[in-house]
């Protein structure tokens, strides 16, 4: 049994978890224009766009195949799920939940080229099995949590407070295991573990259980996780996880995972880790002197990024900035924009130690995702990107950049949109520039299509080159010299990833493979006569040559990890592959040598048959009711100091509809000493182009400043307000905006005691306003900044927000007031290394006018109880009003100016916690800043000192403080991230803390 945290309560750690996993109000993520259908079975609905209904009716009918195998092998039924199928992207994704009721969104979008999901037989069979085995592991509740949820609704599920390596771990092993492919089979997936065990960098319990800085960061959960239950499960057979689920399941406080497995196998976690651990090195240290026993093919790496590098691309001669030869790739290294870059390429095996120096890269276009590359023969890039199309949806583009330009920003380019939300991708131009090929992806299949290419460089006449079956895929097409034969990857039906050969004239196509290898990413020989593309068949992935004339196929490669991508240089000299390492992707080159090439190795046959094709199930089709899954369904409570000197009790609880469409909410905050409770309730109405809410307030407040008789009478004021709000996502490539205007009626009201007796001669009567009150907001924000993977929070670009509330007679009130406020922050990367960043914040607002209560702001330090469990677990901070060193809340006044400056270091990244314990520390990084503002009434400008250039040199409104912090990025918990500063400041203003201020705060940086 794990010990109790002991500097973090066991409860306030839990109710943190629990309102975490809680659900979100509903936004306009839906088309409106969406005609949204249910397909009923027996334990599924199905909700479905109708154009989406072939898709949705097949969904159905796998979803009840799969019940019984997951149900059976976890034992335990859950009941009734809910499942959405969405289509508004390109990405290969689904999540599940299951409090407070079952429900499964799964997209359609099948899985990219060189994805991680990439090894199926059935893309849905695997995807539906995965997402439901989280539905019938998490809802797995009995014993006391199982009480708890009968009193509160279904609030909350040991098995979902665990490390994420045990939840999504299990989901692989079933995706694999009722299936013939699935991530435990994906060579891919075996190339990231094996590459950790040769590098001897194998990731420890500790960055398993929760949110690890390094490489493969997330996939580390699915990858370890899964092979590490997959071996134990077969040391200790395969009903393993199904006792530990039970038993976790009815456990009243989580994080005792140890003491669970020990139950099942007599043995902790830790102590089974290092069984796992020497199982690897023994496993792959055959795998390895199998490949040296052949004779290494391995080039020389080019790239020392890791990460993400794909698709790398010889330059042609007329598109290359100088003399040597030049390759444009695809990169993201969290650092870096991630975009198209130019790699020169010097001598002839071109290697840049990690301490040496690398050769200068140029950004050529900023992209969206990643993508592969062409060239036009004028010079032209062509490319794809992920853009935003009709608000609602985020859909793969092809883009042509002139020679010559680029575009680091996404402000001033000159690149043209070819396609506007097609969803295509892989572009490759024919040699002769008239036609372009490339794939759409559509309502789940992908299909191999051809544009003529106009005197203007736009498409026409697009068509399908070659169709595909329903949800069959087509990549990464590739026109031959002579431009008269396209090749291209194809999967299909029953887990095929094959090469093929079209002709672009006739459509004619011919299979150069099929079988269950995963063939992918041909490229030409300069000639013509050879067709080199990737193939795992012999469990690791290398590159391989096929001579189109004798149909003989060669090993070109021979890695200890995995090649990929390939391209072949002009002169067909030099091959370039995506290699990898434990720190992500890279570039290799080696010399093409017919005469090192190894015989190709047969395709394997040991992989199961894929599962027979399921009967129809029964299945009713109607429209779509959010009735049956909008009401709340769980209630959450916390406990708060209340306004009348009493602890008050909230009820919280929130109701939403499978699809979105719907969200209220409704809270009650009862303290005993008060006349009445606080209530709030809203909707959120998600079918509109705009997210279009409602709120309703009531509370109860104690008052002071009602005066008779020459005395101030305490009393209790009611107030009552109505909130209607719009706001309106303005989204695009590289830049986010938001509008949002919102009208809120309130009135104030109380019951004033005058007594028995008026005193006459008493001063006058102050009665406190109860008039009603009406306020205007409008708002704006637009943000083009960027985070950075090893910096200190974002590392550039710009954010800007501006408000604006009016009250006055023109929205029927008697008092005329306004208040403004605005805020810009910007972020600069430093030139030298070491990832430093200068950030700075200008925030400000003013407010006038004759409403008696008008706004307030204030402006001061840090609060000395800002470290309690509440803010440390929820992360609530307050940026815009701090100024370090002095006494909280030092200055106030009807306008407020504040303005930082922080020059930010990372200084350790140590990804280091304690075994399976929820504590981890994932990075430390420091802050030198100088904060500068105040809070005030009135300025006046004859009050200011100035130099005799007229520059500002000194305000007593305005305050200075110096200081520097640490700041400590931790997860807690297994899900909760949070920030601890430790910090001094020093103010120099009247005000200030005396002799400094240290403070140790949970904050987040701006």
């Amino acid at each position: 049994m794990l010990p109790a945290l002991p500097a973090l309560p066991a409860l306030p750690l839990l109710l943190a978890l629990l309102l975490l996993l809680a659900p979100r109000q509903a936004q306009a993520a839906n088309d409106p224009q969406l005609d949204w259908w249910t397909y009923e079975t027996t334990h599924f609905r199905v909700h479905h766009p109708r154009d989406l209904a072939l898709v949705a009716e097949r969904l159905a009918t796998l979803a009840e195949a799969i019940y019984p195998r997951v149900s059976g092998a976890l034992g335990h039924a859950p009941p009734r799920v809910e499942l959405v199928l969405i289509d508004n992207t390109d990405d290969a994704n689904g999540y599940a939940r299951a409090v407070p009721y079952n429900q499964i969104t799964l997209f359609v979008t099948a899985p990219d080229d060189l994805s991680t999901l990439g090894d199926y037989d059935d893309w849905f069979l695997g995807l539906q099995t995965h997402e439901f085995t989280h539905v019938a592991h998490i809802d797995n509740i009995s014993g006391i949590p199982a009480i708890i949820n009968a009193i509160l609704g279904k609030t909350y599920s040991p098995n979902q407070i665990q490390p994420r390596w045990i939840i999504e771990g299990l989901a692989v092993v079933h995706e694999s295991r009722h299936a013939s492919g699935g991530r435990m089979r994906s060579t891919l997936f075996d190339m990231y573990l094996r590459a950790d065990v040769l590098d001897d960098r194998l990731a420890g319990l500790d960055q398993m259980s929760n949110s690890p800085f390094r490489w493969p960061q997330g996939n580390l959960w699915y990858l370890y996780g899964s092979r590490f239950l997959g071996w134990i499960s077969d040391v200790y057979g395969p009903d393993t996880m199904r006792a530990v689920s039970a038993d976790y399941g009815a456990a009243l406080l989580p994080w005792g995972i140890n003491r669970a497995i020990r139950r099942a196998t007599g043995r902790t976690y830790v102590e089974l880790y290092d069984g796992w651990k020497d199982h690897l090195k023994h496993l792959y240290g055959e795998q390895i002197a199998e490949v040296q026993r052949r004779g290494l093919r391995e080039g020389t790496r080019l790239t020392h990024h890791g990460m993400t590098v794909s698709y790398p691309r010889f330059v042609p001669p007329g598109a290359r900035t100088g003399s040597g030869d030049e390759l444009l790739y695809f990169r993201a290294d969290g650092d870096a924009r991630g975009g198209v870059y130019r790699l020169p390429l010097a001598g002839p095996l071109l290697a840049a130690p990690p301490g040496g120096r690398a050769p200068v890269e140029e950004l050529v276009a900023r992209t969206n995702g990643s993508t592969s590359v062409t060239f036009t023969p004028e010079g032209d890039l062509v490319f794809a990107s992920t853009i935003p199309w009709k608000t609602f949806y985020a859909r793969n583009d092809l883009l042509r950049l002139p020679r010559g330009e680029t575009a680091p920003t996404g402000f001033e380019s000159r690149r043209h949109r070819l396609t506007e939300g097609l969803r295509a991708a892989y572009p490759d131009v024919s040699p002769d520039g008239r036609q372009i090929a490339f794939c759409v992806n559509s309502r789940g299949t992908r299909y191999l299509e051809i544009a003529r290419i106009d005197a203007q460089g736009e498409l026409r006449d697009r068509r399908t080159l070659v169709p595909s079956a329903r949800f069959d895929q087509a990549y990464t097409p590739t026109f031959s010299p002579d431009g008269k034969l396209l090749a291209y990857s194809a999967w299909s039906h029953g887990g095929y990833r094959d090469i093929r050969l079209v002709e672009v004239a006739t459509g004619k196509v011919r299979a150069l493979t099929h079988d269950r290898a995963l063939d992918m990413t041909p490229v030409w020989s300069p000639d013509g006569r050879t067709l080199y593309f990737v193939s795992d068949r012999t469990g690791i992935s290398n590159v391989y040559a096929y001579t189109l004339d004798s149909g003989a196929l060669r090993q070109v490669t021979n890695v200890r990890t995995g090649a990929f991508q390939p391209a072949v240089s002009p002169d067909g000299k030099t091959l370039v592959y995506v290699g990898y390492t434990s720190a992500g992707h890279d570039l290799y080159r080696m010399a093409l040598d017919p005469a090192r090439y190894l015989p190709a190795l047969p395709a394997p046959d040991d992989r199961p048959d894929p599962p027979p094709e399921v009967p129809p199930v029964p299945m009713v089709r109607k429209p779509y009711n959010p009735l049956p899954t909008i009401a709340p369904r769980a209630f959450s409570l916390s406990f708060s100091p209340g306004r009348y000197g009493s602890n008050a009790i909230r009820i919280d609880a929130v109701g939403f509809d499978a699809v979105g469409n719907h969200t209220i909410e409704a809270s009650v905050v009862a303290e005993p000493a008060a006349p009445a409770p606080d209530l709030q309730l809203a909707y959120t109405y998600g079918r509109l182009p705009v997210d279009m809410s409602v709120r309703f307030n009531q509370t109860v407040s104690p008052r002071g400043d009602y005066r008779i008789n020459d005395q101030q009478n305490p009393y209790d004021e009611l107030g009552h307000s109505i909130t209607a709000g719009l706001s309106y996502p303005l989204r695009s490539e590289f830049l986010s905006q938001n509008l949002s205007l919102s009208f809120t009626t309130a009135t104030l009201s109380a019951d004033l005691p005058v007594g028995d007796r008026l005193d006459p001669y008493a001063t006058r009567t102050v009665l406190p306003d109860r008039s009603q009150i009406n306020v205007l907001r409008l708002g704006y924000s637009f943000s083009t900044a960027e985070g950075g993977y090893r910096s200190a929070g974002a590392t550039r670009g710009i954010a800007f927000s501006a408000a604006l509330d009016y009250v006055g007679p023109a929205i029927a009130t008697p008092y005329e007031t306004y208040a403004f406020s605005t805020g810009l922050t910007g972020y600069l990367t430093m030139p030298w290394p070491g990832n430093h960043t200068l950030a700075l914040r200008v925030a400000g607002a003013v407010s006038g006018g004759t409403y008696p209560r008008g706004s307030t702001y204030v402006v001061g330090g840090y609060d000395p109880d800002q470290l309690s469990p509440d803010n440390l677990l929820t992360g609530i901070f307050n940026n815009t009003f701090t100024l370090r060193g002095y006494e909280a809340q030092a200055f106030a006044g009807r306008a407020y100016y504040t303005q930082t400056i922080e020059y930010r270091a990372p200084i350790l990244q140590p990804d280091i916690g304690l075994s399976t314990l929820p504590l981890y520390l994932r990075r430390i990084d420091g802050a030198l800043f100088l904060d500068y503002g105040g809070a005030f009434d009135r300025f006046h400008f004859n009050e200011l000192r100035l130099f005799h250039d007229g520059a500002l040199l000194y305000s007593p409104q305005l305050n200075t403080a110096l200081g520097g912090e640490l700041w400590m990025s931790l997860n807690l918990g297994y899900a909760i991230s949070s920030q601890l500063r430790l910090g001094y400041a020093y103010g120099f203003s009247e005000g200030a803390v005396e002799n400094g201020q240290i403070y140790f705060v949970s904050t987040n940086s701006f």
